[in-house]
């Protein structure tokens, strides 16, 4: 006898129509969404770069596991501390990028400026997919963005995926006044020095013609002197010295110095006992090692030498050691005082 599964017609009918509902409603089944948690942070949330200078805040971005990749990120609400909306960082301002890379190999101002370009940048950006943020100071100075010791600006960052969006609250930008040049004992907060000095890094076998005593760092004054333009887009280095009474020494005295390697310029030449380059600013231009750097590529550095024969009847090898750096553009002049002696050439 045949076995009946169903027990009647409408059992089969009311089983065909279920069945057709749950094919047909598979469309109307939300598809699988990214989800983002509470654990996107930030590593700091408080910036403090340096007017004049760029500064690029990188790997400052932690995301956890609760969190769907990729994410988009976008500041807004920039205002001061005192809330009222700040549309300062609306602007754009011309910055020059690298468009190759910089090998500090280049050998003409020419080669260095066909791997830059100009392009017009907001004073502070975010990177949409990674976050970290791009503070783009070389075209602003404290004539009209807030520096310390005003407690600056205020903003906020959007986190957003497909998941949906959340707002990272009350990061802070307080911008340090600029400082021209490096090594400097500028405060970078009221702007003002104690000095209008700094000194060498390291003398070597440097002695006084007068005691015959050892010239250390500290008495050698080193001064960074912006000189009137000396035209249209001029940007020049000038290095000259002045013996412990103020009168010229002529740079040629420091006979060993490799002047084709003394800094990344060009066209070097001598006159009134000074050497003169051509160069491109910043200086260093990028942060990396080079023939002409510190072994992290944060500053520039030069070597003044000369040989002479010592005491014992020896030839010494003698000179000074001065890391430097310059970050607004012009022609500029560095002046090596001596205080108390003049170091013996002869």
């Amino acid at each position: 006898m045949e076995k009946k599964i169903f027990k009647s017609e409408k059992q089969l009918l009311v089983l065909g129509m279920g069945l057709f509902m749950l094919a047909s409603c598979n469309k109307y089944i939300p598809d699988d969404q990214d989800s983002l948690g509470t654990d996107v942070v930030y590593s700091t949330n408080e910036f403090m770069p340096l007017l004049g200078r760029n500064t690029f805040y990188n790997n400052i971005v932690n995301i956890g596991q609760n969190t769907s990749q990729p994410l988009n990120f976008k500041i807004v609400n920039v205002r001061d501390i005192d809330g009222q909306p700040s549309t300062l960082f609306e602007d754009k301002f011309p910055v020059k990028i690298w468009t190759m890379a910089y090998s500090g190999e280049e050998k003409s101002i020419a080669e260095i400026e066909n791997k830059r370009k100009v392009e017009y940048r907001p004073i502070l950006e975010i990177l949409e997919k990674s976050g970290n943020i791009n503070f783009w100071g070389q075209a602003v100075n404290s004539n009209f963005v807030k520096a310390q010791p005003d407690s600056g600006y205020v903003f906020d960052i959007e986190v957003n995926n497909t998941g949906g969006r959340r707002y990272l609250r009350n990061f802070k930008l307080k911008p340090y006044r600029e400082r021209a040049f490096e090594p400097s004992i500028m405060d970078p907060v009221t702007g003002l020095a104690p000095l209008p000095y700094t000194n060498p890094s390291r003398t070597t076998n440097l002695y006084g013609v007068r005691t015959n005593q050892f010239i250390y760092p500290g008495l050698i004054n080193v001064y960074f002197n912006k000189l009137e333009s000396k035209g249209t887009g001029s940007r020049t280095l000038t290095v000259s010295f002045l013996d412990s009474l103020n009168r010229p020494i002529d740079v040629k005295k420091f006979a060993a110095t490799e002047w084709g390697k003394l800094v990344h310029g060009f066209n070097h030449r001598f006159e009134n006992g000074k050497v003169i380059y051509d160069v491109a600013y910043p200086i260093p231009l990028a942060p990396i090692k080079t023939d002409y750097s510190s072994s992290d590529g944060t500053y520039a550095v030069m070597n003044f030498k000369f040989r002479r024969k010592g005491q014992f009847g020896f030839l010494e090898d003698c000179g000074i050691e001065m890391p430097f750096a310059i970050y607004e553009e012009g022609d500029w002049e560095i002046q090596f005082r001596f205080t108390r002696e003049t170091p013996k050439f002869d």
